[in-house]
């Protein structure tokens, strides 16, 4: 064999090789992070980022059976084991343009309903809005003559909160921080919010904190996703199982508990929810 042949047989093979392990299967943690890394880049998109990443692989001419397998994967992951994909979400949904649509906005940008009616009563105190997004419950609050402080992961969320509080001629309190970052202090609040804000609430040591925070006679007001047993797709991250939240807050006296079927404050289909008035005892 001359070398000019064997030169050209190796390259050939190197080709070979390389398409094989270009087809080869990758393993979980690699598809999550080449889909955590193209989500990142991508522009903010009022579509489903799935949808879109599947596009993107379909693009790169990968085959329709590894799109499904790669899809499953990710989604498997975002819905139960991994956050890391919570911040930049989020951050995405807040930078874009509002329409006034929750369709096309993916949230609401008016108070809880079930808030509004929960604290109408209540003289204002101090009040926590964890996971407060873009401010709507924490304004509101606010303009009710509440102390308001709120958190969340998303530094574009806090952006728009503290905006949003400008222009209704309020003072909160914004802080970017996660659950586990926030110091939710002892018998500091008068009234915690949690609407839709994804809680830890299924880790006991958070439930203690939670609790330990609260003055006495405070209140959470809390509504969230419950697990829906009739869904073929996993269940969410912190979705609570139908009856859980009552044994979580067993130490609450529970003013008002109710779990239904309906639209949530983030849009989406109809679904299992679950809404509490918890009062500290």
């Amino acid at each position: 064999m001359s070398r000019t042949r064997g030169v050209i047989v190796g390259l050939a093979v190197l080709a070979c090789l390389a398409v094989l392990g270009a087809q080869a299967p990758q393993d979980d943690d690699s598809v999550w992070k080449a889909f955590v890394g193209w989500f990142k880049s991508a522009p903010p998109s009022a579509g489903n980022p799935l949808g879109d990443y599947a596009a993107s692989l379909r693009a790169a001419k990968v085959p329709e059976g590894e799109i499904e397998r790669q899809v499953a994967v990710v989604t498997r992951m975002l819905m139960r084991e991994r956050s890391d994909w919570v911040e930049p979400y989020y951050d995405k949904i807040f930078t874009r343009p509002l329409t006034g649509d929750p369709e096309t906005d993916r949230f609401t940008t008016a108070p809880s309903a079930f808030l509004v009616e929960a604290a109408r009563d209540l003289a204002p105190g101090t009040a926590l809005d964890a996971g407060m997004g873009q401010g709507r419950n924490a304004v509101y609050l606010a303009g009710k003559g509440w102390k308001v402080t709120g958190f969340d992961l998303s530094g574009e969320a806090i952006k728009a909160a503290t905006v949003n509080a400008g222009r209704a001629g309020v003072r909160i309190e914004a802080i970017k921080a996660s659950y586990d970052d926030f110091d939710f202090g002892t018998a500091k609040w008068d009234l915690v919010v949690m609407t839709f804000a994804w809680a830890p609430l299924t880790d006991p040591a958070f439930v203690a904190r939670l609790r330990a925070s609260l003055r006495p006679n405070g209140r959470i007001v809390f509504e969230h996703l419950l697990e829906d047993p009739a869904s073929p797709r996993p269940a969410l991250m912190h979705a609570l199982k139908p009856g859980q939240l009552r044994e979580l807050f067993a130490d609450f006296r529970l003013e008002h508990y109710e779990e239904f079927r309906g639209l949530g404050d983030w849009s989406g289909p109809d679904t299992p929810i679950v809404r509490t008035v918890a009062v500290k005892q």
